[in-house]
């Protein structure tokens, strides 16, 4: 697909020179930055006073020895990061204010930077392929040019685009460019070549893929067409990249649906459409496959899981709350001539419900700068909102997504079957949400901050990634199981305008020795009624209780036969059989920054309801009315 594209490029004599890429402008094309949008101007005016300021802080060996130590990654990222993230302000700033005020705080981050050991952070550490596998407080030197990972790759494209950007600025200090030169090639293209067995790459037999390779990929895109010097080499490197990424869209279902949730579109989907676009510009529009029609269901996932807001479909390692970088996004949907999507993200940007288009990161640098002078806020000034499709069903990873009302309001449930081996997975199969005009009622937690445990055998003792703090079952005591094995079986969805239904086999999650024959889960939307109904038609081989865990954004009001959970846009009554059914509430305390950040509140509620019965085929039932 891409590499056809590209190969078809190269022969063509479409790919550039080295040395002659030029896909945005330098501070020295005074044109464009000298009129970037007000707006813009004002955001980098009120950093500079920071940005002057800054000093990049030392990155002692005890601090990077802190992860291996305690399992925490966030204070040494947070210096890490800090210093990528100044760079870019200092660097955009120069651009727009051309003063030379930053260019001292520039050629400091940039020597410090080069002045680390590796860029690979300690979380990655372990998994280069050249070392034991195991975690180790520091790095060994002699592997410190043989493994890429994700922040490697940011680091390089930072650097990278600084020269490019500002290096007319720089050129009273030759050695730095020479430097930055120097690093780049061993440490990110010569370590690409001589290492193809990284696991991101692609080119390992059986080895999955996730957001890694596009990230990485788009990244590393950056750095070969700013940097390479040798054209043959550039033309190599060019077709293995397509390659790698060719890989990692084979990974998809033509649906374009992304297992690893809204949370990672931004580094999967979007970093793929980062590359295509990158692709695009350095053929002069020859090597382009936006007319895909995968490509175009990838763009379109985001806005298929919206739900109102910044609140999206949020299962696996997702918050509930998603900033899309609407303005990028907009752009690939420009090149795709998908007049929905543009519609869509221009929503966004008009409403604010999207990542401002010109704030500095640590990350994606190429999207960051085009943003930042292609940003006009009077493009967006008032655009009305768009309807949307009243369901949706990504069948390969088995998600469906279904709306009362194509304005939004009412109400919106989505469900999933799929299996518990997906990318950043939680043990959730069946797991369903439940809005009431953009609101959360019945919601998945999310994920915590990340530590060591998150990432190791010690994942599924974490509490969020629990099958029992999702909306699914406990069968007897027992919950899902991790792995490929405990997937949905028989998933279908249905939707004839008026009645829209999920269903699915979840019984496979719980593990062979669960005792549990089928467990067929079947949830529905009946959009005249405001009514979605929960049916578990159950086969067991001996009777177990069954609970049924609810997760509450809002505190809930039991009742008999009812329990109500009042919100600020309206009430989702909850009916059961109080004859055969016992309920239960407790408060979830969030005891986590990133948690109580998602749901700005510090606890959210379970409901636990108990089903006793000597029967083998029990059916369990509950309805939700607005």
């Amino acid at each position: 697909m891409l590499y056809e594209s590209v190969e078809q490029a190269i022969e063509a004599n479409a790919l550039v020179s080295p040395g002659s890429f030029h896909p945005l402008p330098t501070i020295d094309e005074r044109d464009i930055w000298d009129n970037v949008d007000p707006e813009v101007r004002a955001y980098f005016d009120g950093l500079s006073e920071g940005l002057l300021q800054y000093a990049p802080s030392p990155l002692p060996a005890s601090l990077y020895a802190d992860f291996f130590l305690t399992g925490n990654r966030q204070r040494f990222e947070k210096e890490y990061f800090e210093r990528r993230r100044m760079l870019l302000g200092c660097v955009m700033a120069e651009c727009i204010e051309n003063q030379g005020r930053y260019v001292k705080n520039i050629i400091d981050i940039v020597w410090a930077i080069c002045e680390e050991s590796t860029w690979v952070i300690p979380a990655h550490l372990h998994q280069n392929t050249q070392g034991d596998g195991k975690a180790h407080p520091l790095p060994e030197q002699k592997l410190c040019n043989t493994y890429i990972d994700l922040f490697a790759a940011e680091t390089a494209s930072v650097l990278a685009w600084t020269m490019y950007l500002v290096g007319s600025r720089l050129k009273h200090m030759p050695q730095l460019g020479s430097r930055v030169q120097a690093e780049l090639q061993s440490r990110i293209l010569d370590t690409y070549v001589q290492h193809p067995e990284m696991g991101w790459t692609g080119f390992n037999e059986g080895r999955s893929l996730n957001n890694w390779t596009p990230w990485i990929y788009s990244n590393l895109l950056c750095v070969l067409l700013l940097n390479e010097k040798e054209e043959q080499r550039q033309k190599a490197l060019s077709r293995l990249i397509a390659k790698g990424l060719d890989a990692f869209i084979a990974t998809y279902a033509p649906d374009g649906g992304c297992d690893e949730g809204p949370g990672y579109y931004d580094k999967a989907c979007a970093s793929l459409l980062d590359a295509l676009e990158l692709f695009d510009e350095a053929t002069n529009g020859k090597a382009v496959i936006w007319n895909e029609p995968i490509i175009q269901n990838m763009a379109r996932y985001i806005m298929q899981v919206h739900i109102d807001g910044t609140y999206y479909v949020n299962f696996a390692d997702s918050g509930c709350r998603t900033m899309a970088d609407a303005l990028a996004l907009r752009r690939s949907a420009v090149s795709m001539n998908d007049e929905a999507l543009i519609g869509w993200t221009e929503y966004l940007l008009s409403t604010n419900a999207c990542k401002t288009p010109y704030r500095i990161e640590y990350d994606s640098i190429y999207r960051k700068v085009k943003n930042i002078i292609t940003f006009r806020r009077r493009d967006f000034a008032s655009v009305v909102k768009p309807n949307y499709p009243l369901s949706h069903y990504f069948d390969g990873i088995e998600l469906a997504v279904m709306r009362q009302d194509a304005s939004g309001k009412g109400l919106f449930l989505a469900a999933k079957g799929g299996n518990n081996a997906e990318s950043h997975n939680h043990n959730d199969i069946g797991n369903y949400i439940i809005y009431l005009n953009g609101e959360p009622f019945v919601v998945d937690v999310g994920v915590g901050t990340y530590s060591r445990r998150t990432f190791s055998a010690e994942r599924y003792d974490i509490w969020t990634m629990q099958s029992r703090y999702h909306n699914t079952a406990i069968i007897g005591e027992r919950d899902q199981l991790p792995g490929i094995n405990c997937a949905a079986s028989d998933a279908s969805f249905t939707d004839d305008g008026q009645h829209a239904e999920f269903r699915a086999d979840i019984a496979a999650a719980y593990g062979e020795f669960s005792r549990v024959e089928s467990y067929v889960r079947r949830i529905e939307m009946q959009r005249a009624q405001g009514l979605i109904e929960l049916t578990d038609s159950v086969t067991l081989e001996a009777p177990l209780p069954i609970t049924l865990p609810v997760m509450c954004a809002k505190e809930p009001r039991i009742a008999p036969g009812e329990v109500q959970i009042k919100g600020e846009k309206g009430i989702l009554r909850i009916l059961y059989d109080q004859n055969a059914v016992n309920v239960t509430s407790e408060a979830i305390p969030l005891d986590d920054a990133r948690l109580i950040n998602s749901w700005r509140q510090d606890q959210l509620y379970r409901l636990k309801f108990t089903f006793e019965s000597e029967s083998l085929t029990p059916v369990l039932k509950l309805r939700f009315m607005a």
